[in-house]
């Protein structure tokens, strides 16, 4: 044994056979510890779902249910935008660590990493989604002037989630129900057999802005005026405030001073309108209804090309001469629809303005703000 002992002594071991051997023990460590290849395979069945889940959603969004959908809303009513990304950012956070401390070096590393990173695009575009969603449609403000006429028009706008499928039946008063008035058939919104809301009247990415069209008479429209709540009624039954603000004041039509009048020009937020008086006249302030005093601004006026200010009240006109007025609208949520104009001792000088809001993404936002 001992002489077996010393020839295996005396074997010299090539260098380069010393260096396998170091490999070879080295690989066999490394099987023992290998990489838990379950951990790819399970963030990429996740992704798969994530991504067929959005798809599916994305596509197939015109035939959501309602009930369902709103119901889903609901349930994240209380979860505020920053509560969205904090999840957002948890769920990356895992991601990373995953991919850091569970995988060594290698094709499952910088495959889990390459699933990682569309899972967390998937994740940044659902949180954005969700951070630009409506509960429920949100009433623009509108503010309207009626008249002593027989039959009154009343058109509101709302804005509604892209994928929200419900629409305005009625306005309710108290006591008063006003159907809405249809350019278009219900049936007629399906087109190709998909839903489209053929009463959008500004299409934006998330959301769209749709028109509800009333008529009323006289009567009614005394009763809609007297209620201390107005609500748009969904055909679910679901009834969303409406802040109309009527601007009707205490003059009538015999208190106007005879004129010819129109709009000249209009340029971004400002409006040119043209008088040319059939009688002489005296004004001594701006008319404007009162809800609409920080809305509708007085730039200047001219007459006979001489340029005018406030503080340059009161002053006379006389028949004939043109009087041109400029007046700056500013940037609001709120629907106008409304006369405007000069009031003094001979009555009232005044011609109806009308005017949209132009929403953006951050106006969407504010107004978002605003009612929650």
């Amino acid at each position: 044994m001992n002489d077996l002992k010393k020839q295996m002594d005396q074997i010299d071991i090539p260098e380069s056979l010393h260096q396998r051997s170091l490999q070879g023990i080295e690989q066999a460590t490394k099987e023992q510890h290998k990489p838990l290849h379950w951990v790819p395979k399970v963030l990429t069945v996740a992704v798969t779902l994530a991504t067929g889940g959005f798809v599916a959603f994305m596509v197939g969004e015109q035939h959501v249910d309602n009930d369902r959908a709103s119901a889903l809303m609901s349930q994240l009513d209380h979860l505020s935008s920053p509560i969205y990304w904090i999840l957002a950012i948890l769920c990356v956070c895992i991601i990373l660590y995953i991919s850091r401390k569970k995988l060594k070096v290698g094709a499952d590393q910088k495959k889990t990493i390459g699933v990682a990173v569309v899972l967390i695009l998937l994740i940044g575009n659902s949180t954005i989604f969700l951070q630009h969603q409506f509960i429920k449609p949100i009433v623009v403000p509108t503010a309207i002037e009626v008249t002593d006429s027989l039959q009154n028009a009343l058109e509101v706008r709302y804005i509604t989630n892209k994928d929200d499928h419900r629409y305005v039946k009625y306005l309710q008063a108290e006591d008063v129900q006003l159907p809405i008035v249809y350019d278009q058939t219900e049936q007629a919104n399906l087109v190709n057999g998909f839903y489209y809301p053929l009463d959008t009247s500004q299409d934006l990415r998330y959301q769209n802005i749709r028109l509800a069209f009333f008529q009323f008479d006289l009567n009614t429209m005394k009763k809609v005026m007297a209620s201390k709540t107005i609500y748009l009624v969904l055909n679910d039954g679901v009834k969303l405030p409406a802040p109309i603000h009527f601007t009707r004041e205490t003059f009538i039509d015999e208190n106007q001073i005879m004129n010819h009048s129109y709009s000249q020009s209009k340029h971004d937020s400002e409006q040119i309108i043209s008088f040319t008086l059939q009688q002489d006249a005296v004004f001594d302030a701006f008319y404007v209804p009162a809800t609409l005093e920080e809305k509708i601004l007085l730039k200047e006026w001219r007459l006979n090309d001489q340029r005018y200010t406030a503080s340059d009240f009161p002053f006379s006109v006389t028949k004939g001469q043109r009087l041109e007025l400029t007046i700056q609208l500013k940037e609001a949520s709120l629907d106008i629809n409304t006369s405007i104009g000069f009031s003094g001792p001979d009555g009232y000088l005044t011609i109806r303005v009308y005017s949209q809001a132009y929403f953006t993404s951050n106006l969407v936002k504010k107004v978002r703000e605003n009612n929650e």
